[in-house]
């Protein structure tokens, strides 16, 4: 696995983005991070047309989905993603305060590979990060990015 593979977040509200940030780094996550605030903008970094500046170079290890996103929400950018003729072989986590069963069904027929329900304690939501990058990056292995 090549630790320069970004993780993506998807992720609208920039106090959001800062705490998933934070735990990351604080599960020990030394690899690049990479923000997309809307889908639309998720979309370019993976799926780059030629000559277009993206956000990264590389294409992203893991991606961690808000299901609130302005315009075209999460479940929309997830089945986008799913659906191309050429999809990428990521893995998508959705993080999201919904704890709705008909949302967790959803994005589970739409592809995802997890969906993390965010609590609102700072310590719990840290880890739950320590534990799904456990799970990532240490569990299971990750297609390489050279490959």
């Amino acid at each position: 696995m090549n630790l320069n593979s970004p993780i993506l977040i998807v992720e609208d509200s920039d106090e959001d983005y800062e705490v998933t940030s934070w735990a990351l780094r604080q599960a020990g996550v030394k690899r690049p991070i990479v923000r997309a605030a809307r889908s639309s903008d998720a979309l370019r970094i993976l799926f780059p047309q030629p000559l277009e500046p993206v956000g990264s170079d590389r294409t992203p290890c893991l991606v961690l989905l808000d299901l609130n996103l302005p315009g075209n929400d999460g479940r929309y950018l997830l089945g986008e993603i799913r659906q191309a003729a050429q999809p990428p072989a990521i893995p998508i986590v959705i993080l999201s305060t919904s704890n709705n069963p008909r949302d967790i069904e959803i994005c589970y027929k739409l592809g995802a590979a997890g969906f993390i329900n965010k609590p609102m304690s700072l310590d719990l939501y840290a880890e739950k990060m320590r534990l799904m990058v456990q799970y990532w990056f240490n569990t299971v292995t990750l297609l390489d990015d050279r490959l």
